[in-house]
Parts: C-alpha cells; sequence; structure tokens
C-alpha cells in the first residue's frame, strides 16, 4: 500500500469513528474494551492523533510521551475529535515523500 493509500485510509476511518461517536453518544459501551464508554474511546483517540501529528509537525526522533486530554463536556468530544484527526490527515498530506520520523 502507498503513503497516499495509507493517509486516505486514516482520513475516511476518522471521519467513520467520528460519526459513530455522534449517533452512539458518549455513554455507549466499546464491545472491544468493555470498561470502556465512548468517551474513553473518543478521549483516547483524540490524543493519538494530537501526538501523532507532533512527530510530522515537528520531525521528531524519540518517542514521546503523549499530551494530556483537556477536560471536555459530552458535546464537545466529537467536534474536538474531528479538529484533532483534521491535523494528521493533512501534515501527512503535504509532508515530503522523504519525510523520517520515529
Amino acid at each position: 500500500m502507498e503513503i497516499t493509500e495509507f493517509v486516505e485510509t486514516l482520513r475516511l476511518d476518522g471521519g467513520l469513528l467520528a460519526d459513530a461517536a455522534q449517533e452512539a453518544g458518549p455513554d455507549a459501551r466499546i464491545p472491544a474494551c468493555p470498561e470502556w464508554q465512548m468517551r474513553d474511546l473518543v478521549t483516547h483517540v483524540g490524543q493519538v492523533h494530537r501526538w501523532a501529528t507532533g512527530f510530522v509537525t515537528q520531525g521528531l526522533q524519540q518517542p514521546s510521551r503523549p499530551p494530556e486530554a483537556p477536560d471536555l463536556a459530552d458535546d464537545e468530544l466529537v467536534p474536538w475529535l474531528r479538529e484533532g484527526h483534521h491535523h494528521p490527515v493533512s501534515h501527512l498530506q503535504s509532508a515530503p515523500q522523504d519525510v523520517a520520523d520515529w
């Protein structure tokens, strides 16, 4: 698979997750992680998106800790996820072909 296909898959899957989170609501249980609710999954994925974006935008060569998630109200979760998802997609789409990050 080419990098452009990976980025397109990331773009599509992130949108699907945000749509599913919106439809299910923040209290929905996550079957694959029985102790999690949708708010936990959205918070985790939103942190990962922001963490991964840092590698592309800052050229980081070593692992780092993900940023702390803000304490968001339930109605802020999905917009926060969508906004955070936009960053790695747009930065990866515009990254040079020879980008080399951790």
